[in-house]
């Protein structure tokens, strides 16, 4: 799958979750079985979203591509305890190692940090960006910032330059959140979709109930394509995850890129 000779990689924030029974996977399915069913389901990419909470582990990581396949990239989430400044080296090592057997089988595609809606743009933040960067620079990594400070031409220009991708936020639109600003860098796009439920008006709330249109999905696609010239890859990663919204709307992103 493609735009304009770039690959595309399109699939969800995780795959595990009740709400997805009866209304993407069977209803009687096993929390087991719906990695099964997403793979099944013809996606050719997945973030892994539960190492934000808990180092990952090399068994557990073999185990999903196992089950995953060859076709299947991962996305993998920083663990927190990494994104601040001057992490512990040995924290790092340790991620790196329990990653291992994705990166040895071809399967990374992405490293992904998404910071805190209070973590706002400042030279001291930015060198911590920048210091993630550096402490993995074997693999793409994208940062998801949403606190609108990021966003300005001139922290557009220094992502680029440190080669920080910087990801392609749809959500909310309360005052203070970031805007929908498509972008290369870091070497790829990579866009997370949120949704625009109407309910979620602060960044106190987290509301992910939302079916994106026909429309709204071919604006993502064009907008794809309108930055793809310099891309290396093209990721799209459905975060509206609640009652099996995120895996509908990726795979009927993947129809419209297909046609």
């Amino acid at each position: 799958m493609n735009i304009n000779e770039t690959p595309v990689f399109a699939g969800t924030s995780g795959y595990n979750y009740d709400d997805w029974k009866g209304t993407f996977a069977p209803e009687k399915s096993l929390n087991y079985d719906l990695l099964t069913h997403y793979v099944k389901s013809g996606f050719n990419f997945l973030e892994l979203t539960y190492t934000f909470y808990r180092l990952p582990i090399a068994e557990k990581i073999a185990g999903i591509l196992d089950r995953a396949g060859d076709g299947m990239k991962l996305s993998i989430r920083l663990t927190k305890s990494l994104m601040r400044k001057n992490p512990d080296r040995a924290e790092i090592a340790a991620f790196k190692e329990g990653i291992a057997p994705a990166a040895e089988r071809g399967g990374l595609a992405a490293l992904f940090a998404d910071f805190h809606h209070l973590f706002t743009a400042s030279r001291e933040n930015f060198d911590i960006l920048v210091s993630l960067r550096d402490s993995f620079p074997e693999t793409p990594l994208f940062i998801e910032l949403t606190n609108s400070t990021w966003h300005k031409a001139s922290y557009y220009e220094k992502f680029k330059s440190a080669g920080i991708g910087l990801c392609v936020v749809d959500g909310p639109s309360f005052k203070g959140f970031a805007p929908y600003h498509p972008i290369c860098s870091g070497g790829g796009v990579y866009f997370r979709l949120y949704g625009k439920n109407p309910a979620w008006i602060s960044a106190a709330d987290r509301f992910l109930d939302y079916s994106y249109s026909d429309g709204e999905l071919k604006k993502f696609v064009s907008d794809a394509r309108d930055v793809s010239v310099m891309a290396k890859n093209i990721f799209f990663s459905f975060c509206n995850v609640e009652k099996g919204n995120a895996p509908k709307d990726a795979l009927r992103l993947m129809e419209i890129i297909g046609k």
